[in-house]
């Protein structure tokens, strides 16, 4: 890997290596023709891009950020700490990524399942996780009944993880699929999956706090990711990967998502139906990667991610049987699961990929 601030323009210039455009393995296993590039390093960072030819085509609806910024949508209470409404009062569809953080309520929340919220849609409930441990009540000047802003995503594969487990467990019983070895896990867990995700926040909180020799636990909420994700002293330190990573989308006008490994091993990854709504969405993405690998120093290092191997990670996976139900706004939710890999994907039914996210075990 590159030293600190190290990132060689020539790097980004000629692209790295590629893997070719690689054939579907089978009918509705990868609908899309695809190559990787990479790796783009900074530190023990490292990020692989997904291009795929229609890669320029799609709309691009706002985010769940622009929407909340914009008083485009309302998140509200509902007095159940596993889901919330979400209600679009707008003319334009907003996209909500799991693992988007919405800050404010009796606790913040982190969303667990992709979506598009269709123009005018009255109250539709989304499935969430507390990422604030403890607090049921207004905190400071905030509106208690719903969210103002979303601005951070979960920097936790753990957490990540957790997300999957609970969406297959809701899934499989409406597809009358037999529960996979994760789906009876996350049934027979029930609140256990909450636990795993408050846990997985004090390991981030833990670990930022070792790797910066500061406390990103902020008074106001102790317990909160939130809170500690918007820590001066963490911003200061994604600087560099900010600096060296930020405008890797310039120029790549066909890239869709992304793979990130940290300390030689695949972490996770995205992939979005247009390369405007990724554009969008990459500082974001970004910094929950960078943040991991913060978290991560000081870990063991290993031999680093070849193309080959990214590829093999995202074709298993894509390949592996899919358990789906419908969503509001006419979209479909799936799930897939290898050893090694969980995957989560949507799209609009009968047509295109909006998103999916492949995470390792």
């Amino acid at each position: 890997m590159l030293g600190h601030g190290s990132l060689r323009a020539a790097v980004l210039a000629a692209g790295v290596a590629a893997v070719g455009w690689t054939a579907p393995v089978s009918a509705g296993a990868m609908d899309k023709d695809y190559r990787l590039t990479g790796p783009y390093t900074h530190d023990t960072l490292a990020i692989y891009l997904i291009h795929r030819r229609s890669g320029e085509d799609g709309s691009v609806p706002l985010t769940l950020g622009e929407a909340l910024g914009q008083g485009l949508v309302r998140v509200v209470e509902t007095g159940d700490v596993e889901e919330l409404v979400i209600r679009n009062l707008g003319n334009q569809e907003v996209f909500i990524q799991a693992g988007d953080i919405v800050k404010g309520g009796k606790q913040d929340r982190v969303l667990i399942s992709s979506m598009i919220v269709p123009p005018n849609s009255g109250d539709i409930p989304v499935g969430v996780f507390c990422v604030e441990e403890g607090r049921w009540s207004g905190r400071g000047e905030e509106e208690v009944a719903s969210f103002s802003a979303s601005t951070e995503r979960v920097p936790s594969k753990a957490a990540r993880i957790a997300f999957a487990w609970r969406v297959q467990g809701e899934i499989a019983p409406e597809a009358g699929h037999a529960a996979s070895q994760s789906e009876q896990r996350s049934r027979s867990a029930g609140a256990g999956l909450q636990g795993q995700v408050w846990e997985s926040v004090r390991e981030v909180q833990m670990s930022l706090g070792r790797a910066m020799s500061a406390d990103v636990a902020d008074e106001r909420s102790r317990s909160s990711l939130q809170l500690s994700l918007e820590n001066k002293a963490l911003a200061s330190a994604l600087e560099d990967y900010e600096a060296a990573l930020d405008g890797l989308l310039q120029g790549q006008p066909d890239a869709v998502g992304y793979v990130f490994a940290v300390n030689g091993r695949i972490n996770s990854g995205d992939e979005f139906g247009s390369a405007g709504l990724f554009r969008k969405l990459w500082p974001r993405q970004l910094k929950a990667a960078a943040t991991e690998a913060i978290a991560e120093e000081g870990a063991p290092m290993h031999d680093g991610v070849t193309l080959g191997e990214v590829a093999a990670f995202i074709d298993e996976v894509r390949a592996a049987e899919p358990v789906g139900k419908s969503m509001p706004g006419r979209m479909s939710l799936e799930t897939r699961e290898t050893e090694k890999a969980l995957y989560t994907g949507i799209r609009r039914q009968g047509g295109p990929l909006v998103h999916r996210s492949f995470v390792a075990h």
